[in-house]
């Protein structure tokens, strides 16, 4: 291979590389929104908010799959690849049981579990046999404690350790555990040259959400009122369902299968900085001054996971 031609893969390699970091942020970015979306809302069942999420989600997907002409292949894909039916389920539980944990415990403390993703996927790669670096190492713990020291104003003085509560803490800690089982996995098939079809696993979280809603309509009555929103309630509710849930599903989908599990996973403790810095802007929720170390901690850490 010539100097050129090797010069010239080392540029496309790079290329991918920045695309999937980007698209990973945005996606982080996102879900970084959330918490301003869901309080413009005025939604209060979590229920009603995963549904709904995931109910503009399929929506904007079809609108996708029309003019791209791909639905019967997205279809194809999803029903008879049994990997992108395990990826759908593992991401919808991601989102289902993170909800469900907020809504039980204490904010800070459900942030600081869920930021523990990483150690899972340290984990599963020493099961795998794979070598863990020193960097990944000292980088994943120093990221992690940029975020403890973030939600350290909003981490209870004492423990709750009320039924609902530790409810919570198990939810956060099984969102963890899944959000490392899918970039594990999701980036397994990729070395394997198994190429995972992102728009497939994006519609088959869409699915697993309309079947809450479907439980919602069928068993569950929730009061809810078109004519009772206000314009902001409902820009606020589409803005979740399109710029928090379908962007950063197909983005996240889309990075887990190019950047290292390990990387992916610290990349996501960017996501309380982001909720701060948009709770700041949009709601005028001032951020405390633990902010600032904190983000320097999660930046320290993840140039050293970067690195290797």
């Amino acid at each position: 291979m010539s100097p050129y031609s090797k010069q010239t893969n080392n540029m496309a390699l790079n290329h991918k590389g920045n695309s999937s970091l980007i698209t990973a942020l945005a996606s982080i970015l996102g879900w970084g929104m959330v918490g301003v979306f869901i309080r413009l809302s005025s939604l209060q069942s979590p229920l009603l908010i995963i549904s709904i999420r995931f109910m503009i989600t399929c929506i904007a997907l079809f609108l996708v799959l029309f003019f791209q002409r791909k639905t019967r292949q997205v279809f194809k894909d999803l029903f008879s690849d049994k990997v992108i039916l395990v990826l759908s389920l593992i991401l919808f539980l991601t989102y289902f049981f993170g909800t469900m944990a907020f809504m039980l415990a204490p904010i800070g403390e459900v942030t600081l579990l869920i930021s523990i993703s990483p150690f899972f996927v340290i984990l599963f790669r020493r099961l795998a046999g794979n070598v863990i670096s020193r960097n990944e190492y000292i980088g994943t713990i120093v990221a992690v404690l940029g975020v403890a020291t973030i939600m350290y104003p909003h981490l209870s003085s004492q423990l709750h350790f009320s039924g609902s509560s530790i409810l919570g803490h198990i939810f956060a800690i099984s969102g963890a555990l899944l959000f490392a089982v899918f970039v594990m996995i999701s980036n397994r098939q990729n070395v394997l040259n198994k190429q995972i079809n992102t728009l497939s696993v994006t519609l088959g979280t869409c699915f697993f959400g309309i079947l809450i809603f479907l439980y919602i309509i069928l068993f569950n009555k929730v009061e809810f009122s078109l004519a009772s929103l206000s314009g902001v309630n409902i820009a606020s509710i589409i803005a979740l369902g399109v710029f928090s849930t379908a962007i950063p599903t197909f983005g996240f989908a889309y990075a887990s299968k190019k950047l290292p599990p390990l990387l992916l996973s610290n990349l996501l403790l960017l996501e309380p900085v982001f909720a701060i810095i948009f709770a700041y802007l949009f709601l005028s929720e001032a951020p405390n001054i633990y902010i600032y170390p904190g983000i320097l901690l999660i930046f320290i850490g993840l140039s050293k996971v970067s690195k290797k």
